[in-house]
């Protein structure tokens, strides 16, 4: 087998003999053509190529294929040679560089859709990391995958994110939680880009502001004449019994609404009348072991026996076990925390009082408990809430203040009770 120095052309292809492998171009030096055997049908291939090295002499050599002479023209690698020689000349290694390029390139062709990455996210970060996962699941099912989870990772763009699933969150009204997607969408394309499977997040630099706007932190604390308004009219509207219960729990106590619907049997000493949260159903910093110890009060007794006198056929280790069967049996799941927020918009007019949400009854005890009639003392209240003291109190006291949690809880309940006919029964 022999090589043959030679400007390389069109006419010279044509007419290669059987022992010529190699031809050296004339022109520019390290520019070649390979030429391999005959196949069965007597074709040979052609491949241009770019000899070079990186440096003097002793440096490394490179080989770098420029395509085949099926693919591109003499002149068309003629003119890739001379591209590639002039960045050699700059230091750049072309070898590696289009190593690289052809890399990403198969990463991409092969890049998985989003409801791939969704999945990998939802199981090994979100599942990992919060208590709460049934409303990133809910947000996924709901309002992403439907719209933009066939679509692969590499074709996503900041406009079809946009238009294909923000704007119509917001455009329904939402821009809560249009803005919470858009923070679970950026928390998921930068899980993507963590695990190489996606070269950058799409929506980076996208702000609340130009989704669902600015939010305001909510304010709203209702009137004690308005709580008792409410429970007065619950009972009328249709209402389920666990949510009117789940709601009366709330204002008795001052838990968060996830922290009332979840509320398990085993949780609840009536000896010591203390309810004990567990931490991995208390809200807190990650990794917290902070329990939250509720006292028991009379009205509370009430409400739990009614309960279980309501849901004791269902042998359910829920304390407000949800009846219905869509993901489970009876019994086995406590009812939705959303179920609260529901119900309460959908008779909000028949209720008689200013917009408000389970959360604002938190607010509500937390607001009443200082009222001059009451005057529960503000680190007092803070210890009913559950939240931590800030600067040296967080630091050096570590007072529970059980029995005045305790006396400002009855206080409350009292006030209630004696207002109206206020009182555990919902039917």
């Amino acid at each position: 087998m022999a090589s043959i120095k030679v400007k390389l052309t069109e006419s010279i292809l044509k007419n290669i003999p059987l022992e010529i492998t190699k031809i050296n171009d004339t022109e520019i030096s390290g520019f070649y053509l390979n030429v391999g055997r005959p196949n069965k049908e007597g074709k040979r291939s052609q491949v241009y190529y770019l000899y070079y090295r990186l440096g003097g002499r002793g440096s490394r050599e490179r080989r770098l294929a420029l395509g085949s002479s099926s693919v591109i023209t003499v002149s068309e690698a003629r003119q890739l040679a001379k591209q590639y020689i002039g960045d050699v000349s700059r230091g750049i290694d072309v070898f590696l560089q289009n190593k690289k390029a052809a890399l990403i390139e198969k990463q991409e062709s092969a890049s998985p859709t989003i409801a791939v990455l969704a999945n990998e996210f939802i199981e090994r970060d979100i599942k990992a990391n919060r208590k709460d996962v049934d409303p990133v699941i809910r947000m996924f099912d709901k309002d992403i995958l439907p719209f933009i989870g066939n679509y692969k990772l590499k074709e996503i763009t900041r406009r079809e994110i946009f238009e294909k699933v923000l704007d119509p969150i917001t455009d329904r009204g939402a821009k809560t939680q249009a803005n919470k997607t858009l923070s679970i969408l950026k928390q998921m394309f930068n899980f993507g880009v963590e695990r190489d499977l996606i070269q950058g997040n799409p929506i980076s630099t996208v702000k609340k502001k130009s989704v669902g706007g600015l939010e305001k932190s909510r304010t709203r604390a209702l009137e004690f004449e308005e709580v008792i308004q409410v429970f007065e009219r619950l009972p009328k509207l249709g209402i389920s019994q666990q949510v009117i219960y789940a709601l009366k729990c709330i204002t008795l106590t001052g838990c968060r609404p996830i922290e009332v619907t979840g509320a398990q049997w085993q949780e609840f000493d009536f000896d010591k009348m203390i309810w004990t949260i567990p931490a991995e159903r208390v809200k807190q910093n990650k990794n917290g072991e902070r329990t939250h110890k509720v006292p028991i009060t009379q009205n509370m007794v009430i409400l739990l026996d009614e309960l279980r006198a309501a849901f004791g056929y269902l042998n359910s280790k829920y304390v407000f076990p949800s009846t219905t069967t869509n993901k489970s049996g009876p019994g086995e799941q406590p009812i939705d925390r959303h179920s609260l927020s529901r119900s309460i918009s959908r008779k909000q007019e028949q209720l008689g009082v200013p917009k408000f949400v389970p959360h604002d009854l938190r607010r509500t005890v937390s607001t009443r408990l200082g009222d001059d009639d009451i005057g529960t003392d503000p680190i007092v209240i803070e210890k009913i809430l559950n939240h931590q003291l800030q600067g040296v109190q967080g630091v050096y006291n570590m007072q529970e203040y059980m029995e005045k949690r305790r006396r400002a809880l009855v206080m409350w309940e009292h006030k209630l009770t004696n207002a109206t006919s206020y009182s555990s029964k919902v039917t």
